[in-house]
């Protein structure tokens, strides 16, 4: 070509979430059934929508009006719906709600309408779309501060603050609560600490709160909206967890304090504009989720599908309690598990006996042409033995080595046997 097409930072351009689905559909093609554990999508995991749901549905699909083009902000009864119930019209308003074709497309957009020298820094382990679109957005490598994993994911609020200090081009602070893919819910006193270190160093926030009502104690949840006060800020929430309906790719952000900083609303001018070019986002699923959300039997639904996950989580611990090898974080809420290892007593590792030869003759051929981590290593040897998929922490940009699995699982018997699985393998791979 007469010049080089990649862009600098497309190296970081990874999903794992999706990218280890390829090596396990190789194993799957050399005869070894795979129990999907890799992705959060609960319809593919056996969950039936309640027939009013779909009614709800049917009746948009009726409409003529759905299939036509929505403002490009978003649907306005949507808009209005989501000011009165998920924000605070005190430092928000129906103009600052914005919709977009899942969050996936928001992340994108905020992170690429921001200058190549102006970062955002996020949690580590923190979720790919993330950590992926602030890395390429800036060419290099992206910006962490650490969760303490011995604190069950306490924010390191003291590195955060030295990180902000320090990294004169860092603008923006990322937190992801209830966060994924740890499960765990932070508390007030480190969000309020991250809103004033904001506050203080003139950065802007970005609160991923997709999962705010997947908690089993809602108490537990402190809004970026109920504590952000003066600070410009951007929450981005969304459709597919709620309801659930991962296929409408709908979600949106609430702008905060848009006018409080010129700069800052210049910066959301140039998301607007963005999304503008592309004329709007899809108009069904933004008409129904009001209508869906304010159903007399949604509220009975939800909580019903959280005790599930609880269970399912309650299940899992209980497997896992006295593996040596397995350090399981004790979610708040959320579908996911993250189990981590114990490195340090468990420093060798062991091929795991392969379902056949064709099976290990592959998975030799990746480990030996690739430098693998121990926790991308035991997720291979995991699938090429028991047949379980799950996708390893260092997916999720993590220091710590160990995997995300999740809690969707409708069969109780399946998941119970997918665990012990899991449990067998890692009692297996590590030896001291």
């Amino acid at each position: 070509m007469r010049k080089n097409l990649i862009k600098a930072g497309d190296e970081h351009l990874q999903y794992e979430i999706r990218e280890i689905v390829e090596i396990a559909n190789e194993i799957v093609k050399r005869g070894v059934p795979m129990i999907w554990e890799n992705i959060g999508d609960p319809v593919a995991k056996g969950e039936r929508l309640p027939s009013w749901m779909k009614e709800v549905v049917q009746q948009a699909v009726d409409e003529d009006q759905t299939y036509a083009y929505a403002p490009s902000k978003g649907d306005l009864e949507a808009r209005r719906f989501i000011l009165q119930h998920y924000s605070n019209h005190e430092i928000c308003t129906v103009e600052d709600v914005i919709f977009f074709n899942g969050l996936g497309e928001a992340i994108n957009k905020i992170f690429s309408n921001l200058p190549t020298d102006a970062r955002v820094i996020g949690p580590n382990p923190t979720y790919p779309s993330h950590a992926t679109a602030e890395a390429m957005h800036h060419g290099g490598h992206h910006l962490t501060y650490p969760l303490d994993l011995t604190r069950n994911g306490r924010i390191d609020v003291a590195q955060l603050e030295r990180a902000v200090r320090e990294g004169e081009d860092i603008v923006g602070i990322l937190v992801i609560n209830p966060n994924n893919p740890l499960g765990v819910v932070h508390p007030r006193e480190d969000l309020e600490a991250v809103v004033r270190i904001a506050r203080e160093h003139h950065c802007f926030l970005i609160f991923d709160e997709i999962y705010q009502n997947i908690v089993f104690d809602p108490s537990m949840i402190v809004r970026l909206a109920d504590i952000v006060g003066d600070v410009p800020a951007i929450s981005m929430k969304g459709v597919s967890k709620e309801l659930p309906w991962p296929g409408s790719r709908c979600g949106w952000i609430e702008v905060y304090n848009a006018d409080r900083d010129e700069n800052f609303r210049g910066y959301i001018n140039t998301i607007v504009i963005s999304k503008m070019l592309e004329v709007c986002s899809t108009t069904l699923p933004q008409v129904v989720f009001p209508k869906i959300v304010g159903h007399p039997e949604f509220a009975g639904f939800l909580a019903t599908r959280i005790a599930k996950y609880q269970s399912r989580a309650n299940q899992a611990l209980e497997i896992f309690a006295g593996c040596d090898t397995l350090r399981p974080v004790v979610p708040d809420g959320v579908f996911y598990l993250t189990v981590t290892f114990d490195s340090e007593r468990f420093p060798k590792t062991e091929k795991l006996a392969a379902v056949n030869a064709d099976v290990r003759d592959y998975l030799n051929s990746l480990e030996a042409s690739n430098e693998l981590r121990r926790d991308k290593l035991f997720a291979y040897e995991l699938m090429g033995s028991e047949g379980v998929c799950v996708v390893p922490l260092s997916g999720f940009s993590s220091p710590y080595d160990g995997f995300r699995m999740t809690l969707l699982e409708e069969n109780a018997e399946l998941f119970d046997e997918t665990c012990r699985r899991i449990r067998r393998g890692a009692e297996a791979f590590f030896r001291s």
